[in-house]
């Protein structure tokens, strides 16, 4: 399959972004891969889209807003500097790192490195 633009690329993240944000799951689901997805953070892995979407509906409630600091774009990768803003007991800024494949248009795996202490109070980790 061939490359895309780099730009085009970054569009594809930002876009889900912006769906993730406005917490419109279904437009996220539509910019990833149907064959081949991956995800991996400290705190979960998936290779199924359906299991993903519903993980992150599920963290919706607690996501207010994805500061993009920095973005990096090489060829289908695209790499970020975030703060996640989020809702727990208390609001809480979270320093990320996240690693987009972009291929064919779709996203086809994210990484996503932080420090996850706070959320594991939240969640079963394996």
């Amino acid at each position: 399959m061939d490359a895309i633009q780099p730009d085009a690329a970054a569009a594809v993240v930002e876009a889900y972004f912006n769906a993730l944000v406005g917490h419109d799951y279904e437009r996220a689901a539509a910019l990833l891969a149907t064959d081949g997805f991956r995800y991996e953070s400290p705190i979960a892995k998936f290779t199924r889209i359906d299991d993903f979407v519903q993980y992150m509906s599920g963290l919706g409630g607690i996501l207010h807003g994805i500061e993009r600091r920095r973005v990096f774009v090489d060829g289908d990768d695209v790499c970020h500097w975030l703060v996640f803003e989020t809702q727990l007991s208390e609001r809480v800024s979270t320093r990320a790192v996240q690693w987009t494949r972009v291929i064919g248009g779709r996203i086809a795996f994210i990484e996503v490195l932080f420090d996850p202490y706070r959320y594991r109070l939240l969640f079963e980790v394996d």
